[in-house]
């Protein structure tokens, strides 16, 4: 196989290269090409640091128990593994395994990447024949650095949120507050509560979760108000949106109005106009999309709502000064 030499540095016509030079002159240089005594001949020449793939028989890749937040047991996740069954068996394993080598054991770990191993696995399993696969070798020091590689690896079907909770619970088990764990997987720290409770939740919530037949918002406030009967009020309401015609079940929407021309509410007996035109103009310029759950292929993008400070000072001193609230 003849190897064709293709010579970057004259890829480009000269007047760019000189465009480039006159406008970067005073500013540090933007644009770089390789070194004149550097011969380039593959895409190798040009690498600036080295970080091979390694083929391995996936077959001898060590999976540890409990490693991945993943639950196979889950619908989408099954789905998930067929439709890699189908690109790997078309295409074969494109993006690279995330191994460390463990010297006790002499064997290659996994750190990121089971769905791809668990879907070359069983395609070797129906006889499809996979000799190797790509692996990139990581350090993975201890098991909290290992789980941190695996949340933020960006690769494959992201976790659900969930998933999510089981390693962050994990994480929380090695001594991570929740604070250091969102500020190193990059999540905010309210997501990582909420994720650490739905983590706990039982596994038929779960499967509702998975099959987006209600929101993680909806099953979190149910779970809270009723405990383990969360199950049964969720199943019943998933029932209902689908009767309406609703692929997810929502939280109610807020009662309280999001603009004052809509507020049709009383005052409860005894509360001053002052503090219910308050609390009318703290929400009066919250956007409607933020005062209920903004849904999207099941999943809720909106959890949060934001109102002015000064807004919401004036509801406190609203309440400080009601006589409603103020009596002996």
């Amino acid at each position: 196989m003849s190897t064709q030499t293709v010579d970057f540095s004259n890829s480009i016509p000269m007047d760019i290269h000189s465009i480039v030079e006159a406008t970067t002159s005073n500013r540090p240089q933007l644009v770089s090409t390789p070194e004149p005594s550097k011969e380039v001949n593959r895409l190798r020449d040009l690498k600036t640091s080295a970080r091979d793939q390694l083929m391995i028989d996936p077959r001898i890749i060590v999976v540890d128990d409990g490693h991945n937040p993943r639950n196979y047991v889950l619908d989408e996740n099954r789905a998930h593994l067929d439709e890699l069954k189908r690109s790997i068996r078309e295409n074969g394993v494109l993006v690279p395994l995330l191994v460390r080598f463990d010297a006790a054991r002499k064997a290659a770990v996994l750190v990121d990447g089971e769905c791809r191993l668990r879907a070359t696995l069983e395609l070797i399993a129906e006889g499809v024949e996979i000799d190797t696969v790509p692996t990139v070798q990581v350090s993975g020091g201890n098991e909290s650095e290992r789980l941190l590689i695996a949340i933020t690896a960006n690769t494959g079907k992201p976790l659900s949120k969930w998933e999510l909770g089981t390693a962050f619970q994990k994480l929380y088990n090695f001594g991570w507050a929740p604070e250091k764990i969102a500020t190193k997987t990059g999540y905010a720290q309210r997501f990582v509560s909420e994720a650490m409770e739905l983590s706990d939740a039982p596994d038929e919530v779960k499967q509702l979760l998975s099959s987006q037949a209600v929101t993680p918002s909806l099953a979190l406030a149910e779970l809270r108000a009723n405990g383990a009967a969360a199950v049964q009020t969720l199943q019943a309401k998933a029932v209902q949106a689908q009767a309406a015609g609703q692929k997810t079940a929502t939280r109610s929407k807020s009662v309280l109005p999001t603009r004052v021309a809509q507020s049709t509410s009383t005052a409860p007996a005894g509360v001053s106009k002052t503090l219910r035109n308050a609390l009318i103009a703290m929400f009066a310029d919250v956007p409607a999309t933020d005062m209920e759950a903004n849904i999207v292929d099941g999943r809720e993008l909106n959890s949060e709502v934001y109102v002015n400070r000064a807004k919401l000072v004036a509801v406190a001193e609203a309440f400080a000064n009601d006589p409603f609230f103020n009596r002996k």
